[in-house]
């Protein structure tokens, strides 16, 4: 009855051959060499099964030179490809770890017998398979730096005599690492948001290793409810060890690494730059103690002031400016503003305490006075005042970083006549340039593997030029250009949906136009419209 359901509405029901089965390699990383090995493989079984080839057999030596245990994958398909070849039964895999318990065991026929039992192979194997003539038997090697010896090794001489194929699995390329990682961010409902020469340095280790890194990594994501994987979730220990020098007293440049590969903002690179030599001469002379480091950014939204805060960060752990450990506290209005009189002050005291040897990052610190309209008695002024003491009191091991929007910033540093004078250190946000936005767009764009057809790139460029033209004081920068980015993606997945398109990963130059027709700013109302 089903059969016929499926005639009457003309369904295909197209077979697995061999070939799709070999397709599922192309989840697995460092199996290059098995791949092509297992292709001749099938043709040798399929010529010896029409009697064209009569040496040798069927029985496999299966190298993991990967220092994992994880080749369930790879031995999953073997079973996969002997089942559809007619050599065994079925695909069911019975995985052996100790051959003394097969002792006078007869095996059932044309079965797949995994053999994962280094120690006993020399002693037990080799009668097993003179038994079992009509079952397939991998074995697992997970060392093969011997069979370098097989002329001085019992053991190898055995299994070269009863195994006449070797499958190996060695470890990744350090490209299939790359790759690995972004694709496990991607499966996991994560962009990666890290520097290139980060993720090359998290490749570097061994495939468990980076297995761990990246379940911790998705974990702190979570839990701190991210959309990407970016260098919170990981532990910098863990990663500057890769870039310290041992033989040098040269201190990780890890915060410097990602501060130097942010688009734009020149100057504040620049500035932060100024800001190291500063510190470091001031030690050179003496002044270790004394020197005070806080600083106010003040730019318009999406310039990058939370990103360098966190990058300031990094680097004052790296270079040891305030304490060998990592410190950072972020915290706006809610996490320092009490409900009622004298709360204020313990609430903004605990969290100082919690940022001593390190960085305390406020960010929109202009909301500390919203509201206030200039009553001294504000909670917001109590604040202030606990603030002041407190940066003054631990000038030594604290960096408290003011950040907002330029105005309100102002009026901030003014609310109290002595707040300015506690900031060593002011630094200018400035807005992107058309070409910077650009950059941004292309960078999202990587993040998700998505490309651009020839004639996007004009569209994109001409909508920048109208929006920075007619852009108002709340212009989002580089938040303008995730908005875009969002949107383009919608639209792209709309016209895949709708035309049933394979292609996932091509933008093109009308997914674009959809979009920026319905969002361009119109000159004479000076607004941006995200209405779609």
């Amino acid at each position: 009855m089903k059969m016929e359901n499926l005639e009457k509405q003309n369904i295909v029901i197209k077979e697995e051959t061999t070939e799709d089965i070999l397709k599922g390699l192309d989840n697995c990383y460092g199996v290059t060499f098995f791949r092509n090995k297992l292709k001749e493989y099938v043709e040798y079984i399929r010529l010896k099964k029409e009697n064209k080839i009569n040496i040798g057999n069927n029985n496999i030596i299966l190298l993991c030179d990967n220092n994992s245990k994880d080749y369930e994958k790879e031995v999953e398909i073997i079973g996969k490809i002997l089942t559809k070849e007619n050599i065994i039964e079925d695909d069911s895999i019975t995985m052996i770890t100790d051959l003394y318990m097969l002792k006078n065991t007869e095996l059932e026929k044309n079965k797949l017998y995994i053999i994962d039992d280094e120690k006993n192979l020399d002693r037990k194997l080799e009668p097993i398979i003179k038994n079992n003539p009509a079952c397939i038997f991998v074995v697992i090697i997970k060392d093969s730096k011997l069979m370098s010896k097989r002329d001085k090794d019992s053991t190898l001489e055995m299994l070269q005599r009863n195994f006449y194929w070797e499958l190996n699995i060695i470890e990744p390329t350090h490209e299939e690492k790359i790759q690995y990682i972004k694709n496990v961010a991607k499966q996991n409902g994560l962009k990666v948001n890290l520097e290139e020469w980060m993720i090359k340095s998290i490749a570097e280790n061994s495939m468990i290793e980076l297995d761990k890194t990246l379940i911790r990594a998705c974990i702190k994501a979570n839990k701190q409810e991210l959309k990407e994987i970016n260098t919170d979730c990981f532990d910098v220990n863990d990663i500057l060890f890769q870039w310290d020098n041992p033989e040098t007293d040269k201190k990780s440049e890890y915060g410097l690494h990602r501060l130097n590969s942010l688009i734009g903002l020149h100057e504040v690179k620049e500035q932060i730059k100024k800001i190291l030599s500063y510190v470091e001469v001031d030690t050179k002379r003496g002044g270790q103690g004394k020197t005070m480091l806080h600083m106010c950014m003040c730019g318009n939204p999406g310039t990058g002031k939370s990103t360098v805060a966190r990058i300031i960060g990094d680097i004052f752990t790296e270079n040891e400016i305030l304490s060998t450990k990592k410190v950072f506290v972020e915290v706006g209005r809610e996490d320092l503003i009490g409900e009622y009189i004298g709360h204020t002050a313990v609430k903004t005291k605990k969290v100082i305490e919690k940022a001593i040897g390190g960085v305390l990052f406020i960010d929109e610190a202009y909301s500390l006075i919203q509201g206030s309209n200039g009553r001294r008695n504000d909670y917001g002024y109590e604040c202030i005042a606990t603030l002041m003491k407190e940066m003054e009191n631990h000038r030594e091991d604290l960096c408290v970083i003011l950040a907002g929007y330029p105005a309100e910033m102002e009026r901030l540093l003014n609310a109290n006549s002595g707040f300015k004078s506690r900031i060593q250190f002011f630094i200018n946000f400035p807005d992107y340039k058309i070409e910077e936005l650009y950059e941004i767009f292309l960078k999202q764009l990587e993040e998700d593997f998505l490309k651009l057809e020839k004639g996007c790139k004009e569209i994109v460029m001409k909508y920048f030029e109208n929006e920075v033209t007619l852009k108002n004081e709340n212009f989002g920068n580089g938040r303008f250009v995730r908005n875009l980015v969002e949107k383009i993606k919608f639209e792209q997945a709309m016209r895949i949906k709708e035309k049933d398109s394979e292609d996932l990963y091509t933008i093109t130059p009308q997914d674009i136009k959809n979009v920026v027709d319905k969002i361009k700013t119109v000159e004479n109302k000076r607004r941006i419209g995200f209405g779609v």
